[in-house]
């Protein structure tokens, strides 16, 4: 079977950022792609909805390939480290309790299943892949509006079943299965890589990017200090 890299492992750490210092957008103004309420609490309001550049044109290019009048619909886009910390930690307890024999390291590497932390085992800062703007949690909607059978909607990540999550879970009805294909399909002609225990999370330019696609460096760091772009770049 093959080894499932998770977000954190070394080998992913070892990949080099160089900054390319492109900037954000927000997608409250630009109509041309549906976004959902706030996702986990208030502190996401301000953030979620913001992304790079280059990941909302691909977002468009895709969408623009979806059969039956679907769209996409963004979750989250840019996650505030304050966030990412309460998510970690609020999953890290999860775990404990799923598998209270786990080691604190075996504890640490089954959170980043769902979760990247701030801080590394060995103390070191993290950047995590949603603070650099190029990660997107994302979802198809209907021509209604509605989310299409993913056997699970991303809000829910948190109270079902890890293994649901999978992008390839086996024990999936053939519609679901359908469904997810497609979104792993689409997005992944169009540059993104999937992390494969979230079947909803997609990333472009960040250093898991960089290591699936075999580039000696991610273009994304962390996207906190950037200048917000205010102009439309497409529409």
């Amino acid at each position: 079977m093959k080894k499932t890299v998770y977000i954190t492992d070394p080998e992913v750490l070892a990949i080099a950022i160089k900054e390319c210092h492109e900037p954000l957008i927000d997608l409250k103004q630009y109509p041309s792609l549906a976004f959902g309420p706030p996702p986990e609490n208030e502190w996401t309001r301000d953030c979620y909805t913001k992304l790079r550049r280059s990941v909302y044109l691909k977002l468009l290019a895709a969408e623009s390939e979806l059969p039956h009048g679907w769209r996409f619909r963004l979750y989250e886009g840019f996650r505030s480290l304050k966030v990412q910390k309460m998510l970690f930690d609020c999953e890290y307890k999860r775990v404990a309790l799923r598998h209270p024999n786990l080691t604190k390291s075996e504890r640490f590497r089954e959170t980043t299943r769902l979760v990247s932390p701030v801080i590394n085992p060995d103390g070191s800062k993290n950047i995590p892949a949603h603070n650099t703007g190029g990660a997107i949690d994302i979802e198809i909607i209907d021509s209604n509006g509605q989310v299409i059978d993913m056997g699970m909607e991303a809000k829910d990540w948190g109270v079902v079943k890890p293994e649901l999550c999978l992008t390839s879970y086996k024990n999936l009805s053939k519609e679901v299965k359908q469904n997810r294909q497609l979104l792993l399909d689409l997005l992944t002609s169009h540059g993104f890589v999937n992390y494969p225990t979230e079947w909803w999370h997609f990333s472009y330019g960040d250093r898991y990017w960089a290591y699936h696609q075999h580039k000696c460096h991610a273009i994304y760091g962390s996207a906190d200090a950037l200048i917000w772009e205010k102009k439309p770049v497409y529409q």
